[in-house]
């Protein structure tokens, strides 16, 4: 709970945010392209499917920072490999940034949760519930269980 959480702060914080999932996409995006063997079309319709929700998400974003007053402007800090990789791999490398994801929608909550900005923090729950939600099934498709909100 941080009362002392300005506007200024929040904005640039979202910003960070769409930044996150504008990179997300496109490494999702890139991903795709990558995947080989006998995975490959099962894989790539993950991956292609999670590229689509990251646009929406940052979609949302924008819209956030706008409904605050502020701009976007994403600082995007890219590096693509062109190594190919299995299914699994991609998998593994798109459940790394699905857990960055949670983690940085969980700090914004800590950030606005109980500053007032009811608009904000019920944001910021949601996407923690959805960001949470796709760690879970790329866990599951990694045949990994982890229960408890991590």
């Amino acid at each position: 709970m941080n009362n002392d959480y300005s506007r200024d702060e929040a904005i640039q914080r979202l910003n960070e945010l769409l930044a996150e999932e504008m990179e997300a996409s496109m490494r999702y995006l890139h991903l795709s392209t990558l995947v080989q063997g006998i995975d490959r079309l099962v894989i790539q319709k993950v991956l292609k499917d999670n590229h689509e929700e990251t646009i929406e998400h940052a979609e949302q974003v924008s819209e956030k920072i706008i409904q605050v007053g502020g701009t976007p402007a994403p600082k995007l800090n890219l590096e693509l490999s062109g190594e190919k990789c299995t299914g699994i791999e991609a998998l593994q490398s798109a459940l790394l940034f699905e857990q960055a994801a949670l983690d940085a929608y969980r700090e914004f909550l800590e950030c606005v949760e109980g500053n007032g900005d009811v608009i904000l923090e019920e944001f910021a729950r949601q996407q923690v519930a959805i960001e949470s939600e796709h760690v879970s099934e790329l866990r599951m498709l990694l045949g990994e269980s982890h229960l408890g909100g991590e």
